[in-house]
């Protein structure tokens, strides 16, 4: 019977200003195996003003663009 080799992947997640990356890995050669990029949508009220957010929200936005990422890759 044939032994199956096993390949160990990691992911990696990249947030910036502008976009959320999510990367796989192949541990042992370190190639890039595979990437998705997704776009975020900044808001400004006015030109020079941050918009105020809650805490609440925060964690919900994040954890959804995340899913995305990682569905694609």
């Amino acid at each position: 019977m044939a032994t199956l080799d096993r390949v160990v992947l990691v992911g990696a997640t990249d947030r910036d200003t502008s976009s959320m990356r999510f990367l796989v890995f192949n541990t042992k050669t370190a190639e890039l195996l595979s990437h998705h990029q997704v776009e975020i949508q900044q808001k400004f009220p006015k030109e020079g003003w941050q918009p105020v957010r809650d805490n609440c929200g925060l964690g919900q936005g994040n954890q959804r663009t995340s899913l995305q990422c990682y569905c694609v890759a």
